[in-house]
Parts: structure tokens; C-alpha cells; sequence
């Protein structure tokens, strides 16, 4: 392992980024063929454009001048100072030669040397009758001191999984369900100017709302200057939101939203569901369906490519799966999310 080199990624390297991608494209097509493949064009633009309020590194491992394993790291920088996260990838051809150990001996020292406590990477299981997915990322975190602390469950719906007439029914009932008092209101793209204020509010009580099992983060404070700059990074990066909101007439208030994400490549045909969510106060008028079934219409409608719709739920997540289990989407398999804590 001499000759092994751990470097930070320079976005402006091309042949290491491509190394870098061909990592992920390996790893993905070895460890969970069925689940989206990686986009490069996504991948090399995020590099240029991290995402807004987090510290974004990426750390690459080369032996004899080739890209053998990758880390992505993320810490906050707004709430949440304590907690840092990695995904890593080590090419299945350089496997079992102690490459993920360095990259996480990496990934540890550089959130230690930031003051970070909690450290959080995941790894592919299999779940139920879903395909099978190897146990050696798990028995790999749990040899290192991590400890298992959120499962959520991927799933797949085909955009055209619910017949024509049920899908009418559902979306009949659902209308009928959330009556006169709200305003469904979609758009295409960046948030509309006029709602970017009452959006962000929403945003806001991400965390506080789904289900983090053995996590301790706290909600993110979402202005519209940080709204705004996340929007900047999906148009750079070619990703393009569809999203469906419902807004309070009484009150002006976006109190129910949802978004599905897609890229502006006509030959990927994954779409990538994102929180739905509705405010404590409104729940109970089967408004989370309701803007789900609005917001396929409007992905079929407009981006012809996309098949398939991919969404994660926490596994305790009851309410959530089962408008997805209605939706039509099937299981595939889980993602684990490990966490090791270290004395602050």
C-alpha cells in the first residue's frame, strides 16, 4: 500500500475526475445494478458548484496514477456543526487491499481536525425479497466502530404504475378530501419569486418532521438567500425540480409540498422523489397524495424520458410508505446509515 496516494480532488483535473467518476460507475454497476446509475455530467458540476451552507471535499485514492477508491464529504455549516458525513466507493477491481481504510482513516482525520463528533457513512442492504446486496460494507463500518442508526427502504415506481382510471379515482378522492381550502400551485424549476418566502419556511421543518432514528440533527433555518443559491446549484448542475405545493387560501401560507428531481438529459430516464411534507397543522385532507399524483402528471407530461421515480422513506416512516405503497412503488433494497460518536 506504499504507492497508495490520498489526494483532494481538484474539479479542474479532468482525467481525475473522470478516474474519479469511473470509480463510481464501477462500484454502482458491481454493488446495486438495479438502483440509479450515477450521472457524470451531475457529478463533475457538483465538484464546481458544493452545495450552499455545506463544506464539500472529496477525496481520491491513486495507486500508479489511477483513481482506485473515492470519498465525498460533506460537513454543515450553518446548524448541525457537530456532525459530518462520506459516502465511499472503492473500485471493485482494488478491493480488499486496505483502500476504504484509508480513505476512512481520511474522512475521520480531516472532521476530527474541524471539531466534528458525529460521523455518519451508509452502505447498500438487502431488504425483504429485494436483490441480494453483499454484507461487507456493513461488516466493514461495524469492524471500524460504527453502529447502525437509521434504515430507510429504496424504492421504484414505474411513472405509469397505476392504471389510468385508478389513478383518477385516487386523484378524485384526494381533491374531494383537501376541498376549498387550499391552492395547488406546480411549477417547473426555480421556486416561483412570490413564494420563495413561505417555501423556505416549509423547508425549515424538514428535520424537525420525518424520522432520524439514532441521529441528533437539529432543523435547518432556511432563508430565501440559501432557497435561492440551492436553485443556482441545480441549474448549474443540469437538475431540474418539479414541484407541487399546496397553498392555504386563508392564510397565503405553502402548508403541503412536494418535488420530484430530474435531469436535463434526455437519454436518463431516473427521476428522484424528494420530501414530501405537510404542516402539523393541515394533515388529515390527504394532501400529501393529492400533490404527489398532481406532480407525476406533470413529470410525464414534460420530461417524456423518465421511467422510473426513486424515493428512500425511513422504515418507521408508516405514513409516507403507505402512499407510496398506493403510488405503486415496489421495494428494492435499503440504504443502512452508520454512525460513530466520538468525545467533543
Amino acid at each position: 500500500m506504499s504507492n497508495l496516494e490520498i489526494l483532494e480532488l481538484d474539479p479542474a483535473d479532468g482525467d481525475l475526475v473522470s478516474g474519479a467518476f469511473e470509480v463510481l460507475r464501477a462500484s454502482h454497476a458491481a454493488d446495486n445494478p438495479d438502483s440509479p446509475a450515477p450521472h457524470e455530467g451531475k457529478f463533475a458540476k457538483g465538484l464546481v458548484h458544493p452545495t450552499p451552507g455545506e463544506q464539500e471535499t472529496t477525496l481520491i485514492a491513486v495507486k500508479d496514477g489511477t483513481v482506485v477508491g473515492v470519498a465525498e464529504i460533506g460537513l454543515p455549516m450553518r446548524e448541525n456543526l457537530h456532525f459530518g458525513w462520506a459516502e465511499i466507493h472503492v473500485h471493485p477491481d482494488h478491493r480488499r487491499q486496505g483502500t476504504g481504510g484509508a480513505l476512512l482513516d481520511h474522512f475521520v482525520a480531516y472532521t476530527r481536525e474541524r471539531g466534528r463528533t458525529e460521523l455518519t457513512l451508509d452502505t447498500h442492504m438487502t431488504w425483504e425479497d429485494g436483490p441480494e446486496r453483499a454484507k461487507t460494507g456493513q461488516e466493514f463500518l461495524e469492524k471500524r466502530g460504527f453502529k447502525l442508526a437509521l434504515t430507510s427502504i429504496n424504492r421504484r415506481c414505474a411513472v405509469d404504475a397505476l392504471d389510468p382510471a385508478t389513478e383518477q379515482r385516487l386523484l378524485a378522492e384526494a381533491r374531494a378530501a383537501a376541498g376549498d381550502d387550499y391552492e395547488i400551485v406546480s411549477w417547473i424549476g426555480r421556486t416561483p419569486e412570490e413564494l420563495v418566502e413561505t417555501m423556505a419556511r416549509i423547508d425549515s421543518t424538514i428535520l424537525a418532521e420525518v424520522p432520524l432514528g439514532d441521529l441528533a440533527l437539529e432543523p435547518e433555518t432556511i432563508d430565501a438567500e440559501l432557497k435561492n443559491a440551492k436553485a443556482d446549484r441545480n441549474e448549474a448542475m443540469g437538475v431540474i425540480p418539479i414541484q407541487t405545493v399546496a397553498r392555504h387560501r386563508a392564510s397565503g401560507e405553502v402548508v403541503a409540498n412536494t418535488a420530484v428531481f430530474a435531469y436535463d438529459d434526455t437519454g436518463y430516464t431516473d427521476a428522484f422523489q424528494g420530501i414530501t411534507i405537510v404542516d402539523k397543522e393541515h394533515r388529515g385532507h390527504r394532501l400529501g397524495l393529492l400533490l404527489k399524483l398532481v406532480n407525476l402528471e406533470l413529470v410525464r407530461e414534460n420530461f417524456p424520458q423518465v421511467r422510473a421515480i426513486w424515493t428512500d422513506n425511513a422504515d418507521v416512516n408508516a405514513p409516507m410508505i403507505d402512499i407510496n405503497v398506493l403510488l405503486g412503488y415496489e421495494v428494492v433494497d435499503a440504504l443502512g446509515e452508520y454512525q460513530i460518536k466520538f468525545p467533543s
